[in-house]
């Protein structure tokens, strides 16, 4: 039943994009492009996404006019839907600029103007697990549109990534090019760490003078139909840990799970863990940047490299004990700080992140619109 709801779907957004869309886009089109205004645009939240807080700023350091466009698709109706979409090409038609990071239906209606450009940030580092039309769970084969049409530039985290780029979303030379990844600039900056960790130690008074472990899995399926492995263990973590450790559960928010025992944002909580457990998530190269140990918990991992399967080898690649069976995860967590492979860590971290240093955001900005100022 949810897979032919999900053809459904696909047939309507088709439709969507072959009529009502490129006919709104054309109808609002002016003379002339309007250099100042960039369009930020994501459909799966309603607030300015992690991925696009530094690119805003600097684009309003810049003077540009900053139009931000956000609807999860995910939480309104189809008229609301229909409305946003609408609005979205009426502005699209006469900027200068859109950066999205996330699958944006929208922006591939229809052929673009040349003055335009269109920036997909994407909303992970790295590649880890396979993506894009390399994986049916991603883009089903039903879909018959482009989800990368119009596009200008991807940015990656590093040279190695790019050709997976390049395979996820079909695409030639010169699109995908390793700038690094915007949001990735702040884990540089000192007085950001010392910020997170000022804040958490504030809200969470317990955990101070404790090893702080940080579970953050990604999820499994799809966004319309999603869940977790080995959560269960998870919840039983700090129990036999011991008394000198606190255990922060972050599940994904497309989970909805009540184990997140934490509301402060996953990327403000990286300076802070001494340790991160998780499984397929893109976080690790995040993490990485930090030099600190993590484990892989996967009790799945034979199926779910036979089904989505990775980008890279997770028993030579990753730097960090897979532990595949959950009895065996508290042990593991206790001995990562001796065993970890810091050498290792370095090799992954060059590989994976080697165009992530703290200067992402001006360098992306600049390949696309040049220093200009107004």
């Amino acid at each position: 039943m949810e897979s032919r709801r999900r053809i459904i779907r696909q047939h309507i957004k088709s439709a969507l994009q072959k009529t009502l869309l490129p006919l709104c886009y054309k109808l609002s089109m002016k003379k002339d492009i309007d250099k100042r205004l960039v369009i930020l645009a994501d459909l799966n939240c309603k607030t300015t996404p992690d991925s696009m807080e530094l690119i805003k700023c600097e684009l309003e350091k810049r003077g540009y006019n900053v139009k931000e466009m956000y609807c999860d698709l995910s939480d309104c109706g189809m008229v609301s839907g229909l409305k946003y979409m609408l609005g979205f090409m009426k502005a699209y038609a006469n900027a200068r600029a859109v950066f999205i990071c996330n699958y944006f239906m929208p922006v591939t209606a229809c052929k673009k103007r040349k003055g335009t450009a269109v920036v997909q940030l994407w909303h992970s580092c790295g590649a880890l697990k396979k993506f894009g039309y390399d994986s049916e769970e991603d883009i089903s084969s039903h879909f018959k549109g482009s989800v990368t049409r119009n596009f200008d530039l991807i940015t990656v985290s590093s040279q190695q990534c790019v050709k997976p780029f390049m395979s996820a979303f079909r695409l030639g030379e010169g699109i995908v090019r390793p700038l690094g990844v915007s949001r990735t600039d702040v884990f540089f900056d000192e007085s950001y760490n010392e910020q997170c960790r000022r804040e958490f130690f504030e809200r969470y008074p317990d955990c101070k003078g404790k090893k702080i472990v940080l579970y953050a899995p990604t999820f499994r399926g799809n966004a319309l139909d999603c869940y977790c492995v080995g959560e269960e263990y998870a919840a039983e973590l700090e129990k036999k840990l011991g008394d000198g450790w606190k255990v922060i559960i972050k599940m994904h928010p497309r989970l909805h799970s009540r184990l997140t025992n934490c509301d402060m944002e996953t990327n403000r909580l990286m300076p802070v863990a001494d340790v991160l457990v998780t499984d397929y998530s893109s976080l690790v190269f995040e993490y990485a940047l930090y030099k600190k140990p993590w484990v892989i918990f996967a009790p799945d991992i034979e199926s779910y490299s036979s089904g989505r399967s990775f980008y890279l080898d997770y028993k030579t690649d990753m730097p960090a004990p897979v532990v595949t069976e959950g009895e065996k995860l508290a042990q593991a967590v206790l001995d990562c700080e001796k065993s970890f492979d810091s050498q290792g860590a370095e090799r992954f971290t060059e590989k994976y992140m080697s165009a992530c240093d703290g200067r992402s955001t001006e360098r992306i900005i600049d390949s696309v619109l040049g220093k200009e100022r107004f």
